[in-house]
C-alpha cells in the first residue's frame, strides 16, 4: 500500500554550518517531494519556479529567528509553514518563534515517522484543500491487544482520532475484531477496533520496521473520545512550540 504523494513540496533551507540536506532525501523516500537550497536567493528562485506548491520550509533551529522575517516577506509563506529543526534552542528563542506564529518543530533526535508527520502537519496548515486534518501522531505507547481470551502486549506507533498503527507479532488477520487498550498519565481507555490492513496482507510504504497492523476504531463513545483527545494532545507536545 503506497503512500500518496502530496501535491505540495517541502523546501529545505540549509547553510554550510548546519548541514540538514539529508532531510531532502529522507522526505523523498517517505513520499514527500522536496526542494533543497543552501542559499537564500536560490531558495527564493526555487519557490517562485514552483509557484504555490511549496507548503513547508524546514530551517536549522539556530537560524530560524534570523531567517523567519525574509521567509515571510520573500517566499510569501505564513509562519505556520516554517519548521525549525535540530537541537532545541533556549526558551527565549522558542518563545520568540512561537510569538511570531511558528507552530511546529522537529528537535533532534528525530526519526522518519516524526519527520514525515511534522512536515505534513505544517503543509496541512497552509493548504486546507488537502484532507489531512486527521493527522496520525507518531507515538511509542505501550498497550495491549485483546482478542477472545488472549491479551497480548503491543506498541502503538501512531495514533489519531479514528485509528492506530499497532506493532504486534503475529498480527491479527484483516477484518479481525480486537480491543485496544492504551494509556498516558491519567488518561486510559479501551477501544473496540477492526483490523484494516497488516504488514502481512499489504505492501506498506514507507515500510514498517516490525510486524504490525492498521486498526480503525468502532463506535467511540464521548468519554473515550475525550480520553483519546487528551492522549493525542500529550503526544503532540514534543512537535509543538
Amino acid at each position: 500500500m503506497e503512500a500518496a504523494k502530496y501535491r505540495r513540496l517541502a523546501l529545505i533551507l540549509d547553510d554550510e554550518a548546519s548541514q540538514i540536506g539529508e532531510l531532502a532525501l529522507r522526505l523523498v523516500r517517505l513520499g514527500v517531494d522536496s526542494l533543497y537550497a543552501n542559499d537564500f536567493d536560490e531558495s527564493v528562485l526555487l519557490a517562485r519556479q514552483e509557484a504555490d506548491d511549496v507548503g513547508a520550509v524546514i530551517v536549522p533551529s539556530n537560524r530560524a529567528t534570523v531567517w523567519l522575517p525574509p521567509i515571510l516577506k520573500r517566499l510569501k509563506l505564513p509562519p505556520v509553514a516554517v519548521v525549525p529543526t535540530g537541537e532545541r534552542p533556549d526558551d527565549a528563542t522558542v518563545e520568540s518563534l512561537r510569538s511570531e506564529g511558528v507552530r511546529w518543530a522537529l528537535w533532534t533526535p528525530d526519526d522518519d515517522r516524526a519527520l514525515r508527520f511534522v512536515v505534513t502537519a505544517a503543509m496541512s496548515e497552509t493548504d486546507f484543500t488537502e484532507a489531512r486534518f486527521n493527522l496520525r501522531v507518531p507515538t511509542d505507547l505501550a498497550g495491549s491487544v485483546q482478542r477472545g481470551p488472549l491479551d497480548r502486549p503491543c506498541v502503538i506507533h501512531n495514533l489519531c482520532e479514528s485509528g492506530a498503527l499497532v506493532a504486534l507479532d503475529p498480527v491479527v488477520p484483516v477484518q479481525g475484531r480486537i480491543t485496544l487498550r492504551l494509556g498516558v498519565g491519567d488518561a486510559s481507555l479501551s477501544l473496540r477496533a477492526r483490523v484494516a490492513w497488516s504488514t502481512e496482507s499489504s505492501e506498506v510504504y514507507p515500510p514498517e520496521p516490525s510486524p504490525g497492523m492498521g486498526v480503525r476504531f468502532d463506535d467511540v463513545d464521548a468519554e473515550s473520545r475525550s480520553a483519546l483527545s487528551r492522549i493525542l494532545a500529550a503526544e503532540l507536545q514534543r512537535f509543538r512550540l
